[in-house]
């Protein structure tokens, strides 16, 4: 069983990064308000663009009912250059592409909160307040 087969039967569990084959890097993550009143929080991550052409993803893991923090990885599959969703914002900073995504949390959270998992590393929201 592959690590994507994993996922979707809800068995995988990260550990410290990701281990999926297509793991994007992230070097800034936060979370913001919604652009309109009301709309909750958002997960801002950005970083390297893993290949010209990619497209990045969040895919919440699947398994827990509710654990004390859900996570979330980030990935990232390839796509032909003139299929582009609107979702993510290509830069360039330095001669480098990177990205920049977001989604709502509504929803999305753990018991505590949620943690972000890339190739690169990991990093938690605490959401309780405490």
């Amino acid at each position: 069983m592959n690590n994507d087969e994993q996922m979707k039967a809800g068995i995988m569990a990260a550990s410290g990064k990701s281990g999926r084959v297509n793991a994007a890097d992230f070097d800034s993550a936060e979370l913001r308000a919604g652009p309109t009143l009301g709309q909750g929080l958002y997960l801002i991550v950005s970083g390297p663009m893993p290949q010209p052409g990619a497209h990045i993803k969040f895919l919440p893991v699947v398994g827990d009912f509710q654990p004390d923090y859900q996570q979330i990885e980030l990935a990232w599959e390839a796509r032909a250059a003139n299929d582009h969703d609107g979702t993510v914002d290509r830069t360039r900073s330095g001669g480098t592409d990177r990205y920049e995504k977001s989604m709502p949390l509504s929803g999305l959270s753990g018991k505590k909160g949620i943690e972000l998992i890339g190739a690169n590393a990991t990093k938690k929201f605490n959401l309780t307040g405490h």
